[in-house]
């Protein structure tokens, strides 16, 4: 084991910094000059020393880790009482001058009393480690528990990102395919628009493929080719409007945020050319707001699930969350892209 490793396990500078500022437990009369010296080395000895017999014998994280017994812990805490009973009398004796030895030398040998008082100053000190120890251990779990359920939102992230794609490639490739049939029928040149735009969405997808975030730049531009494909489609009955500063093109939001909420307003609105539907997308106080004429399908009933997906994404990438408005006639959901 290296030092550097050896440092890390037992935590040595808290055990250092401990073993400096604790001294005074010791000092049980005033004293100065050199013997107040030699009893601040000999409590820095025996506290450092008792740091690191407990860091090597008790685990207080086994108890949450596993199913170890209390009684096995309990076992390995009598043990390091022992331990810091030798060290602290083996550092004792080896300095007639040191603080707690060199009062009570000549009591020890004929007073039950000055050894009972020894040891349970030396129990004492010890159990104010371990309780030092415990609530280390128990910080340690507090990060460890954080750091998993980080890397379980992370995982989830991935896994919803890439539940979202498998819902719209399936979906939307049907779609595209039967709208190009059709068109291939009546007009080569649409058709061939239709081409490219389709060309453009799924290479967008792919290249972005993985990514958590992208910025809006790259996002209003697969938008374009998205909403290009529903124009053909649906023709005037469909418009969207892009109101974007540049200054805010570098945001950067969660890939397909932008076309899952078009879908949505597609899928849930009902529209003809005499009264189409119109969706705005601009920039306030800091969030992205999608906009539109609320033309709700008859009987329809919305689970929410596509719109709690993105909130979620926001959530866990941002730490904040989307915004979602409705009156007679309009609906809106505002998204956060600013740091």
């Amino acid at each position: 084991m290296g030092i550097s490793t050896f440092i890390t396990k037992y935590q040595l500078k808290t055990g250092v910094l401990l073993a400096a500022v604790l001294p005074g437990v010791f000092v049980f009369s005033v004293s100065t000059g050199r013997e107040a010296l030699l009893r601040f080395v000999f409590s820095f000895c025996c506290i450092l020393a008792f740091w690191v017999i407990n860091f090597g014998l008790v685990d207080f994280s086994s108890l949450w880790t596993s199913r170890k017994r209390p009684g096995q812990l309990l076992w390995r805490v009598l043990l390091s009482t022992l331990l810091a009973i030798i060290v602290f009398v083996g550092i004792g004796l080896a300095d007639e001058s040191a603080l707690l030895l060199s009062q009570v030398k000549g009591e020890l040998m004929h007073s039950p009393k000055a050894w009972f008082y020894l040891l349970l100053r030396i129990s004492l000190l010890n159990g104010l480690t371990i309780l030092i120890k415990y609530f280390y251990d128990l910080s340690a779990k507090s990060r460890r528990v954080e750091l998993e359920l980080e890397t379980l939102k992370r995982e989830n992230l991935i896994a919803l990102h890439e539940s979202l794609k498998q819902q719209l490639n399936p979906h939307f490739l049907f779609n595209s395919l039967t709208t190009l049939k059709s068109l291939v029928k009546q007009d080569q040149t649409q058709s061939l628009k239709f081409i490219d735009e389709l060309a453009s969405i799924y290479r967008y997808m792919l290249v972005y493929n993985g990514r958590d975030e992208v910025t809006l730049h790259d996002e209003i531009r697969f938008l374009e080719s998205y909403v290009g494909l529903l124009q053909i489609r649906y023709g005037d009955a469909f418009a969207v409007h892009i109101q974007i500063p540049p200054s805010i093109l570098g945001a950067t939001l969660p890939p397909n945020t932008l076309q899952i909420l078009i879908e949505n307003v597609v899928k849930h609105n009902v529209f003809s050319q005499k009264r189409p539907l119109m969706v705005r997308i601009y920039e306030e106080g800091g969030f992205l707001t999608v906009e539109n004429n609320l033309q709700f399908k008859n009987a329809e009933e919305t689970s929410g699930v596509g719109l709690s997906n993105i909130n979620d994404r926001f959530l866990i990438l941002k730490g904040k969350r989307i915004l979602i408005g409705k009156d007679e006639n309009s609906f809106k959901v505002s998204l956060p892209i600013a740091d």
